[in-house]
């Protein structure tokens, strides 16, 4: 199962660049925990100069998409006008754009792997229903 998880979570793009659905959705989830720890500036930095490749990419694949469902072009430009400034020099600006990017890059992963069908849903154990009745 997991070399099959492997082969089908990279894509290729239009671009001809390949997209590891895998590594992208890594290092959204190691931006998105900066909110749980202190990340130092080279922390941030590397994770922002990494999203951004990512983004990059994804967002010219959206851009190029003939999809029946296409994706919102207002977010769309929003986030091509977001990537055009550098991460900003004061530590708050840099904690608080990092996860921002990181949601953006989240939306077009998203958008990606739905446009191709590459959704493929963790299972889960189902959760036993709560009990009928009242409480005592």
């Amino acid at each position: 199962m997991d070399t099959e998880r492997a082969q089908g979570s990279t894509a290729t793009a239009v671009s001809g660049l390949p997209v590891d659905v895998e590594t992208i959705s890594a290092t959204i989830r190691k931006a998105l925990r900066f909110g749980s720890i202190r990340p130092s500036r080279e922390e941030l930095a590397g994770t922002d100069e990494e999203l951004r490749g990512h983004v990059a990419l994804l967002h010219a694949e959206a851009r190029r998409t003939a999809s029946p469902h296409p994706p919102d072009r207002y977010r769309l430009d929003r986030i091509s006008k977001h990537m055009a400034f550098p991460l900003g020099k004061g530590m708050l600006s840099a904690y608080a754009e990092v996860p921002q990017r990181a949601r953006d890059c989240q939306w077009l992963l998203a958008y990606f792997t739905a446009s191709r069908d590459e959704y493929k849903p963790r299972p889960r154990p189902v959760r036993a229903a709560p009990a009928a009745g009242r409480r005592a």
